[in-house]
């Protein structure tokens, strides 16, 4: 199991920042309070507001009084309005009540969407990291998806780049490792125009995390050290002590255990609080389990327990109690390994109750909100007179509320249970088409070796007698016609390039996909042969480092993609008479960009006929959906470009 803490301090600090910039500075509690006694309207909601802040996590109680005055102090300003709704939020966050922070994020979004695209943004963070702490991804996704959207409108690569890592941590909790890893390196792209070292460290651990859970362990070392440097360079020892935990796990899962013991214990070596080191020492029991070491292995679980119970850790009791299991197991105390058995079912129960509890809670406090708000709005639209009235029904409201809670808590667990059934049910079927669609492939893939087969044995054969006939026409007979020789060496010549054709049409046959360094073996075997038949002309081939060999296009692409090269610079031999022809192939944004450069005599476009090949070059580019360009000037040359897009 990987842990990862918390998003980059950038986030965590952000929400305290982007209300006033320059404005807010520690400021004397008793000179807080004189402005609150002696002012009204704006000035007095600021002063309540920043005596709020300064009691956020040290007494929430206190700063929700705070904030709850400030919201009743304002005078017609929605952006200040927007402001403390979005702080209230994080006070109702720092309480752990996550539906009433919720509720003010929302209230907060709507407020500061036409005026403070800064503070909408956080609200979306802060609502996408909420939803999925949840679990709750399909909404953690909508919220992260308008974050990044409205961040890149700051033009801040960094913060761009935390928005698309963050996506990458929801789709890696999703089991989207694959999506993750491509968000995360696109955030790695993106922070490139950036200098905030730390969340290029953070995203490259996020990348690790990834690979290791996909089983690609090389991977995973790979960055979660490479993410490590980076945490050491900026001194953010949390986040350094969590990945050398996170290396310490992925050495326990290859079996190397001498390295799993030396990075848990690097991680523990870090100075941090004590209650936060429990799980690191279960880890390290685990090690030691592992390698045999049970007296070493049981003294670091005893202090692990001890901790876990000390700090109420129940999260990590179960995961405690399984590993005295083990060590229990494997020294045959087959009655005390049950007896840690039976603890670890009942605390995995337990934790599975408190989180319907929770779900039954929450939706208590969401019936119990809205019906306040409408109590509320009945009470002041009501007059005096009729309160009696409206009391006796608020009760009736109430009591045929809870009815209707109990029974919707009823039927969503009928919903829910039918709704399982379902999902299973279109799994069963998901596979049978997918094992159709398989079956099909394979036919498919049969019969273009069979066609592949035949086009060799037959049409191939038939084209090798025929340049061995036209061989032996000219040395069996004397010919003195120069034009008839000329016309069967055409032949020949004509023929053995068919053949060529006819090779290059079997290869992508033979192919479901064509990788990017079979194309590119194929496109230098073509140069390096027109090279040797062109002597007045020099070949030159730029690849850009970025394209990887796992890019790779389907057989038709690919194939289209050669010929167009192919054809660009069989015109620049055959018609430019140039010294020079260039290939150059790199990678831009979700597109591979190609183009062939000579240095000959070029041409006017529209004053050139157009012949099959410039025809065939353009039919291809269509068929690639691709862009396709010619630029060509009288005596400076000719560049064909073709703008290849690539699946994202």
């Amino acid at each position: 199991m990987l842990f990862l803490h918390s998003a980059p301090t950038v986030f965590s600090l952000l929400f305290f920042l982007f209300f006033h910039p320059g404005k807010l500075h520690s400021q004397n509690l008793d000179s807080l309070k004189t402005i609150v006694s002696n002012s009204s309207g704006n000035k007095k909601a600021e002063a309540l507001y920043k005596l709020s802040i300064q009691h956020i996590s040290k007494n929430d109680s206190l700063a929700l009084n705070y904030i709850n005055d400030a919201l009743l102090a304002v005078d017609q300003d929605d952006k200040l309005l927007g402001q403390l709704t979005f702080h209230r939020a994080m006070v109702f966050r720092s309480k752990e009540n996550d539906v009433y922070a919720i509720r003010d994020l929302k209230k907060a979004s709507e407020i500061l969407k036409p005026i403070d695209t800064i503070g909408t943004a956080e609200a979306m963070y802060w609502l996408g990291r909420i939803h999925r702490r949840k679990g709750r991804f399909p909404e953690a996704l909508h919220y992260a998806f308008n974050e990044l959207e409205l961040r890149k409108l700051f033009k801040d690569s960094s913060l761009v780049a935390a928005s698309m890592f963050d996506l990458g941590y929801i789709y890696d909790r999703m089991g989207e490792y694959n999506k993750a890893i491509e968000w995360h390196k696109r955030g790695l792209n993106y922070y490139s125009f950036s200098d905030n070292k730390g969340i290029k460290a953070w995203g490259t651990g996020l990348l690790g995390i990834a690979y290791d859970e996909l089983g690609k362990y090389d991977s995973a070392l790979f960055y979660n050290k490479k993410a490590i440097d980076g945490f050491i360079a900026n001194d953010q020892k949390d986040d350094l002590k969590t990945w050398y935990s996170n290396v310490g796990n992925t050495y326990i899962k290859m079996n190397d255990l001498k390295n799993a013991e030396l990075y848990t214990k690097k991680s523990l070596a870090i100075d941090m609080p004590i209650q936060s080191k429990s799980v690191t020492l279960i880890n390290l029991g685990k090690i030691y389990l592992e390698s045999g070491r049970y007296r070493e292995s049981k003294v670091i679980l005893d202090s692990a327990m001890a901790l876990v119970k000390k700090y109420d850790q129940k999260r990590f009791l179960s995961e405690a109690f399984y590993r005295f299991h083990e060590l229990n197991k494997k020294q045959n105390r087959f009655s005390e390994a049950l007896e840690y058995y039976v603890k670890y079912k009942k605390n995995e129960d337990e934790l599975l109750d408190e989180t319907k509890a929770e779900q039954i809670a929450e939706l208590s406090i969401q019936y119990e909100t809205t019906e306040k708000e409408k109590r509320i709005l009945t009470q002041r639209a009501e007059l005096a007179e009729k309160e009696l009235t409206i009391q006796q029904r608020t009760y009736q409201m109430f009591g045929l509320g809870g009815l209707a809670l109990i029974l919707g808590l009823i039927g969503y667990l009928f919903y829910n249970q039918q709704k399982l059934k379902n999902e299973q049910l279109q799994k069963e079927n998901e596979l049978k088409d997918a094992l159709i669609k398989i079956e099909t492939q394979n036919r498919l893939q049969e019969q273009r070796l069979r066609i592949s087969r035949d086009l060799h044995d037959n049409i191939g054969s038939q084209l090798t007698f025929i340049i061995s006939s036209i061989d032996n026409l000219k040395y069996g007979f004397k010919i003195d016609d120069d034009k008839l020789t000329n016309t069967l060496d055409g032949i020949s010549t004509f023929t053995k390039e068919t053949i060529y054709e006819l090779r290059d049409t079997i290869w992508a046959m033979n192919k479901n996909e064509i990788a990017f360094d079979d194309l590119q073996s194929r496109i230098s075997n073509f140069i390096e042969k027109a090279d040797l038949a062109s002597t007045k002309t020099t070949f030159s081939t730029e690849i850009d480092h970025n394209i990887t060999d796992e890019m790779s296009f389907s057989s038709v692409d690919g194939m289209n993609i050669y010929r167009i090269i192919q054809e660009a610079v069989n015109n620049a031999i055959k018609y430019a008479e140039a010294t020079v022809i260039q290939l150059k192939m790199e990678l831009r944004t979700d597109t591979l960009a190609i183009s062939v450069s000579d240095d000959g005599k070029g041409f006017v476009e529209n004053d050139v006929e157009q012949g099959n090949g410039i025809k065939n070059m353009k039919k291809r580019s269509l068929e690639l959906k691709a862009g396709f360009m010619i630029d060509s000037k009288l005596s400076k040359g000719t560049t064909v470009q073709l703008l290849v897009p690539l699946n994202t």
